[in-house]
């Protein structure tokens, strides 16, 4: 069953912390001082708006308060407790708080905003990325330790994608919360299109698993706290390749033009993968000469798109095919994979699209206001 975690480094101006906050239930809490005051060094790399404040503030006192507690029911439900018991501990303390498995300071006056009450899955990490020269970027969370998940790490070569490889790792911390389980070494997923596969950074080898935390959390919080959970690997399977692995450049661009157009649209959508399937009448090699309708699927495997040639006295192909297969024929149809059921895209023979999206049913979030006089 996995552990729950939450560690905070509370430095003071020589006040000492609340010791009468509420224990959340079924929680080993952890409240002491620090013999010597352990502090960020200039290689130590913090994450948030206080960052560089927290760096020049010159404590007189050092505590850490610690939570943690195995997994019943909902994550959130602990970290709601938790947030109570620190703004209880700290309440009228002068001084910052260091989120220590996310790295993420914050002064205590506005510890209330930095704990959010309504918790979202991006309030639990943070994302370091790390520049590799030729080699591109990597990229690394701090923060799904606390919830008992291995931090994962991945490589992508294109720069513009940083706000996308961030909004993936949100993306997994959601499935953690949702689904209560964790992402295990061999463990493989969809990710749109595409599909992804986690590996332990050790190999089969099955640990030691604290070493592979930044250096200042192994300095705050003592092994026998938090022995570590290790660092998965995250690679890219391609189409129809299911044993080469790769770095996350290609999905990562996926995902990025899917949601971009979703946007310049103004639709949510979902991205089918690559082995979904769709009905497919006449040559489609290009975006030309073509209608794409998506429609409701009739199965778990059927994505629910149509294809038609528009090319005269085209009798080609009138069958199925997977998504893998018209995308190597025409590539750039992959943008358009998620856009909702209802849409219908017609491709002219010069290649110029008509977009109609009147069979759309819209979210009541997405529909427009209208007058009530």
């Amino acid at each position: 069953m996995p552990t729950l975690s939450c560690f905070f480094a509370i430095y003071t101006e020589g006040e000492s912390l609340h010791d009468s906050f509420p224990s959340p239930a079924s929680t080993d809490v952890f409240l002491g001082e620090m013999g010597t005051l352990i502090l960020p060094g200039p290689r130590d790399e913090l994450f948030g708006p206080h960052a560089t404040a927290f760096q020049r503030f010159k404590p007189k006192r050092g505590f850490l308060l610690g939570f943690r507690r195995k997994l019943r029911g909902r994550a959130e439900t602990f970290f709601s407790e938790v947030r109570t018991a620190v703004l209880r501990a700290t309440v009228g303390v002068k001084g910052v708080g260091l989120d220590i498995l996310r790295l993420y300071p914050f002064p205590l006056q506005t510890a209330a905003d930095a704990l959010p009450e309504d918790l979202l899955a991006e309030d639990l990490f943070s994302v370091g990325f790390t520049e590799m020269g030729d080699h591109g970027l990597r990229a690394e969370t701090i923060g799904l330790a606390k919830l008992g998940q291995r931090e994962i790490t991945f490589e992508f070569t294109d720069p513009a994608l940083l706000e996308e490889a961030a909004l993936m790792c949100g993306h997994l911390a959601d499935w953690l919360l949702d689904h209560n389980k964790r992402i295990v070494h061999g463990q493989s997923m969809s990710f749109g299109f595409d599909r992804i596969t986690f590996l332990s950074a050790e190999g089969d080898a099955g640990g030691p698993f604290r070493g592979w935390h930044p250096p200042l959390i192994q300095k705050l919080v003592p092994e026998e706290l938090f022995p570590g959970v290790g660092v998965l690997e995250v690679h890219a399977n391609p189409p129809g390749n299911g044993d080469l692995r790769e770095d996350l450049t290609v999905p990562l661009r996926r995902s990025f033009e899917q949601r971009t157009l979703l946007e310049e649209l103004d639709l949510t959508g979902d991205a089918p993968h690559s082995s979904a399937t769709a009905q497919v009448k006449g040559f489609v090699t290009e975006l030309k000469s073509v209608v794409a309708m998506r429609e409701e699927s009739t199965s778990s495997k059927d994505s629910g798109w149509r294809f038609r040639s528009t090319v005269e006295g085209d009798s080609g192909e009138n069958g199925v095919m997977s998504l893998a297969d018209i995308a190597r024929r025409a590539p750039e149809m992959v943008r358009f994979l998620a856009l909702p059921q209802g849409v219908k895209l017609t491709w002219n023979a010069a290649g110029v699209l008509e977009v109609d999206r009147s069979r759309v049913e819209l979210d009541e979030d997405d529909e427009e206001p209208t007058d009530d006089a």
